[in-house]
Parts: C-alpha cells; sequence; structure tokens
C-alpha cells in the first residue's frame, strides 16, 4: 500500500503558523504538521521538500512507496530515491528500498543573498559552531543570521507546553549571543515513534534537516553541528546516524539550500576549549543526558565528560554555574579511572588531552585503573553466574 501525501496548508491558529499536510495510510498519523510563531511565518516554504524528507524513514520502515501530490526538488528527489537510501540501509539493515514519487521541480537559488541558519540546544557542538560562524568572523556567505529550535523528537517530554518551556530557556540564551532562536514544533515523532527499532539517535540528522528545509524561502545554508570529528566518518550499521553527516547531509538539500556538516575539523576536547571566554556558555551550558529541564544533573556520561574535559583543560570553575561541582567531586575518582583505562573515541580523546596538558588525575583513581578492578568484578560476577547455571543444570538432571 502507498503513503499518499497531499499539498500543505496554511493556517494562523493562537499566534502560531501551522503547515500542515495530509497524509493517508491505515498505519500512519493522518497528517504531518510543522508550525512556528507567527512572527517568523515568513521564513517558512510551503514547498513539499520537507514532508518527503520526513517521511522517507517512516516509509522504509513499513516498506511502502512515498506518493506526493505535489512537486519535490529536483535534487532531493532524485537523491532522496537511490544515495540517501543507500546510506539509510547501510545504517539501519531492517529498512527496505522504497520508491519517493512526486514531479521534480527546481527551487530557485537564492544566489548568495539567502540567510545562515543552525540548530542551537546549548550543547558543545552548538556552541561551537556559533562561536565559529559569528558574523564577524565567518567565512563570506557563512555568518549566521539566525538559529533554531526542533521538537521532533529529541526529548522525552515533547509535548508542546514543555517544548515551549524549554525553548523559552534557550532563547534566553541565544539573546544574550545576539541571535532570534526560531522554534520549530512537528508531530514528526509521531510517524518514527510506531517502530521500536527506531530511535532518534540512528535518526537524528533527516529528522532535523526536514525542518531545515522547511526555511529555504529565505535561508541559502543550514549548517548542521557534527557531533564526531571527520575521522570517525562512518557508513555502515550503527546506532549513531551522525557518524554519516559528513556524507549523508550534503545529500539533502535543495537547489535553494544547502545542509553542511561543520565542526567535524574540531574533536569534543577542541570544541569544549573554544567556549572557555564565552560567557553564556559558561553559566548556561546544557550537556545532559537525562535531566530535560536544562539543568545538568553532573553525574550522567556527558555531564562528567565535559566535566573532566573542562578539569583538565584548567576551566572547571569558570563553569561552576553550569554544573554542580559537589556532585562531580563525588564521581570524579571513578570517571577518571575509568576514562584512563577506557577504549571508546571520547575515552582516547581525553587520555590525549591529559597528556597534551600534563594532567595526571588523583593518584587513588590510577591505582583504580591500573589495578583493573572492574574487570576484575565482571569476571567474578560471570564466574558466579556460571557455576550457578552449572548447579542449576546438575539438579534437574538428578532429580
Amino acid at each position: 500500500m502507498t503513503i499518499y501525501v497531499e499539498r500543505t496548508e496554511q493556517r494562523e491558529e493562537d499566534g502560531w503558523a501551522i503547515f500542515e499536510t495530509a497524509v493517508h495510510h491505515p498505519r500512519l498519523p493522518n497528517s504531518l504538521y510543522f508550525r512556528t510563531l507567527s512572527r517568523y511565518s515568513d521564513h517558512i516554504s510551503a514547498e513539499s521538500d520537507a514532508p518527503a524528507l520526513a517521511l522517507l524513514i517512516p516509509a522504509m520502515a513499513l516498506g511502502e512507496d512515498i506518493h506526493l501530490s505535489t512537486t519535490v526538488s529536483e535534487k532531493l528527489l532524485r537523491n532522496l530515491n537511490w544515495p540517501v537510501q543507500t546510506i539509510l540501509l547501510a545504517i539501519a539493515p531492517h529498512l527496505t528500498h522504497v520508491k519517493v514519487i512526486a514531479k521534480p521541480e527546481p527551487r530557485p537559488p537564492h544566489h548568495g543573498d539567502g540567510l545562515v541558519a543552525t540548530g542551537f540546544s546549548a550543547g558543545v557542538d552548538s556552541f561551537c559552531t556559533l562561536t565559529q560562524y559569528r558574523p564577524d568572523n565567518a567565512p563570506q556567505g557563512f555568518g549566521l543570521s539566525f538559529l533554531t529550535y526542533n521538537n521532533v523528537g529529541s526529548q522525552r517530554l515533547s509535548n508542546s507546553k514543555e517544548f515551549i518551556e524549554r525553548y523559552e530557556r534557550l532563547n534566553e540564551k541565544a539573546s544574550k549571543e545576539g541571535f532570534a532562536l526560531v522554534p520549530i514544533d512537528s508531530n514528526m515523532d509521531d510517524f518514527f515513534h510506531k517502530y521500536k527499532d527506531i530511535d532518534f539517535a540512528q535518526t537524528h540528522s533527516v529528522r532535523n534537516s526536514a525542518t531545515a528545509l522547511l526555511l529555504q524561502k529565505r535561508t541559502g545554508r543550514f549548517l548542521y553541528s557534527s557531533a564526531y570529528p571527520y575521522s570517525s566518518t562512518f557508513v555502515g550499521k550503527t546506532c549513531f546516524i551522525a557518524r554519516a553527516d559528513p556524507v549523508l547531509l550534503p545529500l539533502l538539500g535543495t537547489e535553494a539550500m544547502e545542509i553542511l556538516p561543520v565542526g567535524g575539523e574540531l574533536n569534543r576536547v577542541q570544541k569544549t576549549m573554544t567556549l572557555e571566554a564565552n560567557s553564556t556558555a559558561q553559566n548556561g551550558l546544557d550537556v545532559c543526558v537525562t535531566n530535560e529541564k536544562g539543568e545538568n544533573c553532573s553525574r550522567c556520561e556527558k555531564c562528567l565528560r565535559t566535566l573532566l574535559c573542562l578539569e583538565i583543560t584548567g576551566n572547571l570553575q569558570k563553569f561552576s554555574e553550569s554544573f554542580d561541582l559537589n556532585v562531580y567531586e563525588k564521581e570524579r575518582i571513578r570517571y577518571i579511572a575509568g576514562t584512563i583505562r577506557g577504549r571508546r573515541t571520547y575515552d582516547k580523546e581525553l587520555q590525549e588531552a591529559m597528556k597534551l596538558y600534563r594532567f595526571r588525575g588523583p593518584l587513588r583513581a590510577q591505582i583504580i585503573a591500573s589495578a583493573r578492578i572492574p574487570e576484575m568484578q565482571y569476571k567474578v560476577r560471570q564466574l558466579r553466574k556460571v557455576v550457578r547455571n552449572t548447579m542449576r543444570a546438575a539438579r534437574g538432571k538428578w532429580g
């Protein structure tokens, strides 16, 4: 059964400009909508490029073709049918190749007079992009014009009330940096949420790029903050689509808008270092994966990784307003020990930073790391498990 998609309808409602597309398929919601505050409605394109991209992965999960009754960018339509799906199938082999059917139509380019945007979440990656591409020091044509904040599934609390509260907190930080922050709310996650095999980390580049395409009426470039350095680029089965961003993102644009990965020339330590003089980041950096209210728990993996980086580089006290250093102190020994013996990309980056900044860490952490206590504890647990299973088997055999 084919997924049929109609033309986007526009309306104003309670201070919001709503762009809604009817979707016909018994296993999907009956409409896909995007909305932004009415004062930003002149940024939004009513073309069908955003819905085509937003529905691609849900269609591939269903194994159903998409038939749009309107036009889709000639460039995007070609890429959606072949190279984009090739990359997505490599990342998530459980998906199925489908056809995207629409009338191809080139979008008029902006000829250099388009705006430049980037997403903003107040994390290390987005603050680094903001710092690198300020209009006063960015390459010509790359200076940021405004920022966006999307509701497409990154937060477990994704209802409109929670989204607006998060937006207002972020808007205050964006204003301090001199930028307008454009919110884009959507029910896109409802189309992905139906399939347990599709999570946000494996699809966010496509989701956020779809909202970027909404802006192509006035925007010529969207700078997508990279989560990984170029050396980690990988096209293959993975839970993290960001590893394929340098290959995938340029294929998601149109004749009117480029979608470009930025920041891949830096690793996470180097990105964090770009924020050392940014007072907004010092007071409002938000990296936490467990607290959705814009506050850092100071004990989750991302908080601890950032805190250790700040400590290694001598910037920990500068960010005392963003983190609870008392909580960090309780977790510090354990985390440093784990990092010293770790093998993940982030562990290796921090290990290199320790060498560069001559950071040895507490003696207790070094002893724990060298003793490899967690590995020994794991082996003991596994041995106990084998013994228990053997005893159960023996009891079953001998009655």
